[in-house]
């Protein structure tokens, strides 16, 4: 102890007696430390404020809250959640030597932090390499705060300990610039007092736009959608190869905003049957019978599901529903094999539309062909208008013109009767002919669910011309240019006797077997003799459209009005008797 107290002593008067001796440059740069520490850790209390709010975004996100109100302040907004909580945003940057915290969307669905350093991002983990959640039973909220060795540290149990913040290569990061190759300290990082680089309010649309490190994130004030959300899809139900119990292609049409809530996006699933001919009811996400789960390009959503019996009790009882949609094409061959027939696919036509519409949303559209050429079309109308174009006439004259004999003849007859001269180089009566003339030609609604019914007494006969093969709905054909939400197509074929095979007809892009429209695409066939003493109402497609499901899920900000999707259904029962999926492609937000 002695000789210690000597040897500082001998510094002294050796410092003392050292005249030439100049220690302002030390206490320049000891004083140069301590203001970029305090120019720091000034900023500290936002930076940790902006983590907390960045936490609260994403619960609004995730639709566990939502915004209730935001008021302006003097540089950025206060915020106020739908549970009490209040978060305040302002503009700026952080200082460059800073770790930009953030968050991203894992494939889980699921926000971690990130932590991003010299512009390269990664996962924030924990002790043992786990991602750490933002949101959820084990979410953890960031702290930071500088050692007074000027190195940034973390702390992931609300500022109970903390680790120091490790780059790419595993080095601490400094919070008070870099060395310069003559040892004199770098200069000081650029001020900065937020990670939110803008934030608007638009009060008019109630929409709160937000960049956080580059990101734009739009978020609608007011009450939430009712819809579960994403986070609550949880992991669907494995289904191994082989184990399904039905195969599942169905009629789903396109995506869409729901007309209720421009919040909400939803689809149409037509009815679905069993191998066993059961017509299943769907139950969503959180439901304590769930049996169905919906994945949109690779993310599980949370959704709610209006069975297509709902949709029919309301709509008796004048409660306000949205109907599920549907626009059903007739395709009918009247040439004069079909003499027998005709009136009496045109009487069943008239009375089955006409049922159908009393409870469903659904429209209805017609085309005709003879031999080679489509000779007659209506576009979707109403079922009355419907009923009017097919009494004009009789036999099969009552699906070869385009209105011209109505009492109001359509606006578009013109139009279309100029249109159907692209589509004259049929061989023969040609189913394939007339659906594309439909498909390229007709007026179909947003969001509605599309059937085809296929009369026809003949094999298919494109004429050696791919566009109309039964090849173009097969979807490992080269002929191939369908999609899922372009309809499901139902054959009603008309033999001479119960023998008469459509099978028989094997004859690629020349004498077709009709029936493949319905194999290929999910529909089913149904066979009478000349005499068609059936009904419409025993043809699954009736079961399809009144059973049909409404599907809604959060429009979260992946997904944009316009874009193109893939869309996984998962159906698993809970006793695990019905189990299947399948993947609808290129389905657009419309």
């Amino acid at each position: 102890m002695k000789l210690k107290s000597f040897f500082l002593w001998s510094l002294m008067i050796i410092g003392a007696v050292s005249c030439k001796y100049d220690d302002g440059e030390l206490w320049n740069k000891v004083n140069d430390l301590d203001g970029r520490l305090t120019n720091i850790e000034s900023q500290l209390t936002q930076m940790n404020t902006d983590i907390t709010s960045m936490g609260a975004i994403v619960n609004v996100l995730e639709g566990n809250v939502y915004i209730t109100s935001v008021t302006e302040t003097e540089n950025g907004y206060t915020i106020e959640f739908s549970d009490g909580k209040t978060a305040t945003i302002t503009n700026g940057t952080a200082g460059k030597d800073a770790p930009v915290i953030g968050f991203d969307k894992d494939t889980d669905g699921k926000y971690y932090w990130t932590q991003t350093i010299d512009g390269q991002q990664n996962w924030l983990t924990d002790e043992n390499g786990n991602k750490i959640p933002v949101t959820g039973n084990d979410a953890v909220t960031p702290q930071l705060k500088v050692s007074t060795t000027g190195y940034w540290m973390i702390s992931y149990d609300n500022g109970l300990t903390f680790a120091e913040v490790l780059d790419e290569n595993g080095n601490p990061v400094k919070a008070v610039g870099e060395d310069g190759q003559d040892g004199s300290d770098g200069s000081a990082g650029t001020n900065g007092d937020s990670w939110f680089d803008n934030v608007t309010y638009d009060p008019s649309t109630g929409i709160l736009t937000l960049i956080i490190n580059g990101e734009t994130i739009e978020l609608a004030t007011g009450e939430p959608t009712g819809i579960p959300s994403d986070t609550q899809a949880g992991t669907p139900p494995t289904i191994q190869k082989g184990e399904e119990t039905f195969i599942m292609p169905t009629s789903i049409s396109a995506l869409s905003v729901d007309p209720n809530n421009s919040k909400i996006g939803r689809f149409n699933l037509a009815g679905i049957q069993t191998n066993s001919g059961e017509w299943i009811e769907l139950y969503g996400t959180g439901e304590a019978n769930q049996n169905v789960w919906v994945e949109i390009n690779g993310v599980q959503k949370g959704i709610k599901v209006i069975n297509g019996e709902e949709v029919v009790t309301r709509s008796r009882s004048n409660s306000p529903v949205s109907k599920a949609k549907a626009d059903v094409v007739f395709l009918v061959d009247n040439s004069g094999s079909m003499w027998e027939e005709a009136n009496k696919v045109a009487d069943e036509i008239i009375r089955w539309s006409t049922e159908l519409s009393q409870t469903m949303d659904v429209m209805f559209g017609c085309v005709g062909i003879d031999h080679r050429y489509v000779n007659g079309a209506i576009n979707i109308t109403d079922a009355a208008t419907l009923s009017d174009y097919l009494n004009c006439y009789s036999g099969v004259r009552r699906t070869q013109h385009y209105g011209e004999g109505m009492a109001t003849p359509p606006a578009d007859l013109n139009d279309l009767k100029t249109k159907a001269q692209n589509y004259i180089t049929a061989g023969g009566e040609c189913g394939g002919i007339m659906l594309h003339y439909a498909d390229e030609n007709f007026t179909f609604r947003e969001g509605a669910n599309r059937f085809y019914v296929y009369f026809t007494d003949e094999p298919n006969q494109p004429g050696g011309n791919a566009p109309w093969s039964v090849l173009t709905v097969k979807n490992d054909s080269e002929h191939y240019n369908w999609d899922s939400s372009k309809g499901v197509i139902y054959t009603v074929y008309s033999g001479l006797d119960l023998s008469g095979d459509p099978h028989q007809y094997q004859n690629w892009l020349r004498n077709e077997d009709p029936t493949l429209f319905s194999t290929y695409t999910g529909g089913q066939i149904l066979q009478t003799t000349g005499d068609f003493e059936i009904s419409l109402s025993d043809l699954p497609v009736t079961g399809a459209i009144t059973q049909s499901f409404i599907i809604q899920f959060n429009i979260t900000p992946d997904l944009t009005v316009g874009g193109v999707y893939d869309v996984t259904i998962i159906i698993y029962s809970p006793d695990g008797t019905i189990k299947s999926q399948y993947t609808y492609t290129g389905i657009r937000f419309v």
